[in-house]
């Protein structure tokens, strides 16, 4: 998975792109494949934003406390950005395929959602979860070798 800022980066030259090729009269084959690519990087920012919120650190609240704002704004950004970009997709592809290409275009985004929700942050989500359970041995590892400590001091004390 991309890092939010460079996929709001890339949802907006794939969006340029969109534009242009709906411009230029292109082919529904060609612009339904720039589309597909905007809506690829967009679900990463939607992504990359739900995951934030439900990844709170307290100590990187505390100690890193104006990044997080700084964060928080860079994704609002990046989120309302991604709203408006769709807002006039659906507007451009109304007007140049009609309801028919519009209706395409929904389709389009329901596949690449599922997609990416398949594969990339499936993957995504296991690769979190290896983290937070070598982590979790280690300090029951720590902990337990502190309990044995304790607990031998105290019999060979007693």
């Amino acid at each position: 998975m991309i890092d939010p800022i460079t996929a709001a980066a890339a949802a907006t030259k794939a969006y340029a792109g969109v534009r242009a090729f709906i411009e230029a009269g292109k082919s529904i084959e060609d612009t339904f494949q720039v589309v597909a690519r905007w809506q690829g990087h967009a679900s990463d920012i939607m992504y990359a934003n739900q995951r934030q919120k439900k990844r709170t650190n307290p100590l990187k609240q505390v100690v890193f406390s104006q990044s997080i704002e700084a964060e928080a704004a860079q994704m609002f950004a990046a989120k309302k950005r991604i709203e408006n970009q769709r807002k006039e997709i659906v507007t451009l592809l109304q007007y140049a395929y009609g309801n028919e290409g519009l209706e395409e275009y929904r389709n389009c985004m329901k596949e690449v959602q599922a997609q990416r929700q398949r594969e990339v942050y499936a993957q995504q989500e296991a690769k979190d979860t290896i983290v937070k359970s070598f982590w979790i041995i280690v300090l029951v590892g720590i902990a337990g070798g502190i309990i044995a400590f304790i607990f031998e001091a105290v019999v060979s004390r007693g």
